[in-house]
């Protein structure tokens, strides 16, 4: 069996917002998961992704380990389905391994209609609070194909959600620009809601609304609604997204600079944290986001940000002279390439 480690640095590890890209299949599939399934499932997306974008993880939190047969052992900490450090709810967590154990995942394309179990043996070491699963690897594989297209979401904003009505919706409009029509009967059937809310108005009410006031007050991205009716029956909804940038993560550009520029389109957390004490924000970061990126690839971004974060204290404009410092060093770099 082998078995795959990465390192994370101390920064990496805290529960800083990440972007993370699902399968189209994943996310439109047919499935009635709680809050707290949910966020196992999200984990289970992140480590996806993981392992396609080479993305570090700690050698004593995380253990992806391929075995010879069709699955997959996983190993992670169980702070990774909390919300906060104030989340202690570890039987939740436990009742949710073991929900998951029991259930099946299905979705259907233009070829094949499938089920399949989640996860399979949970287990949870007590005096280190760590959990492992098996995963089959064709779940596995639903994660990583792209092949129906994708949806991109926010990791940190969906795991906070706390309905897994309004994590569905969040999962379906995040990245969606054109307003989307479903029918009443495939929302039933797409949210497992067959043999609840038998009324429309209690569906709406209970589901699309409940999600809708969520996304709202939480989410980037949320959505305003229009019911159509065939006669007088409600038949149709059409959703169309709304954006809320106070929502989006403090961070969000950075990761939306890495689609831009490239994997080295992400400032580290120390390049970050010195242009913040040399006195930038946020958006006078992203105006020179060209500049940092070149700066990284002709110099030693972080030693050069500690030397002017040192003497800017004594100029006037800090951040612009910090800029011109760092376009004379990129020009004598490239000088010398010559």
């Amino acid at each position: 069996m082998s078995e795959t480690h990465h390192k994370l640095t101390v920064e990496e590890r805290e529960k800083a917002s990440r972007e993370v890209v699902q399968s189209y299949i994943a996310t439109t599939a047919m499935y009635d998961f709680n809050v707290y399934e949910k966020r196992v499932l999200y984990n289970l997306v992140k480590l996806a992704q993981s392992q396609i974008e080479g993305v570090k993880l700690a050698d004593n939190l995380y253990k992806i380990e391929h075995g010879l047969e069709d699955f997959l052992r996983i190993e992670l900490p169980m702070a990774d389905f909390l919300t906060d450090s104030e989340d202690k709810n570890h039987s939740r967590v436990k009742t949710a391994l073991k929900s998951l154990h029991q259930k099946t995942f299905y979705y259907k394309d233009d070829e094949v209609w499938e089920c399949m179990s989640i996860i399979a043996n949970p287990q949870i070491k007590q005096h280190s609070s760590r959990v492992s699963f098996i995963v089959n690897s064709k779940v596995w594989d639903v994660l990583l194909d792209f092949s129906k297209g994708f949806s991109r979401y926010d990791f940190e904003v969906a795991f906070s959600l706390e309905s897994s009505y309004s994590m569905r919706f969040y999962e379906i409009l995040a990245g969606q620009e054109d307003p989307i029509t479903y029918s009443i009967e495939f929302l039933r059937k797409e949210f497992c809601l067959e043999d609840k809310y038998a009324l429309n108005k209690d569906l709406i009410k209970r589901v699309v609304e409940a999600a809708k006031n969520e996304l709202d007050a939480k989410s980037p991205v949320s959505f305003t609604y229009h019911l159509l009716k065939t006669g007088r029956k409600i038949t149709h909804i059409t959703f169309t997204p709304v954006k809320h940038p106070a929502n989006a993560p403090k961070d969000a550009f950075f990761r939306q600079s890495v689609r831009k520029y490239g994997t080295a389109g992400q400032l580290s957390a120390d390049e970050y944290r010195f242009l913040r004490e040399i006195g930038f924000t946020d958006a006078g970061i992203k105006n020179n986001l060209s500049l940092l990126m070149e700066c990284q690839k002709s110099l030693d971004l972080i030693y050069e940000l500690a030397l002017i974060k040192g003497k800017s204290r004594t100029k006037k404009n800090p951040c612009g002279w910090c800029i011109r410092t760092l376009k004379g060093k990129l020009a004598d770099s490239l000088a010398k390439a010559l």
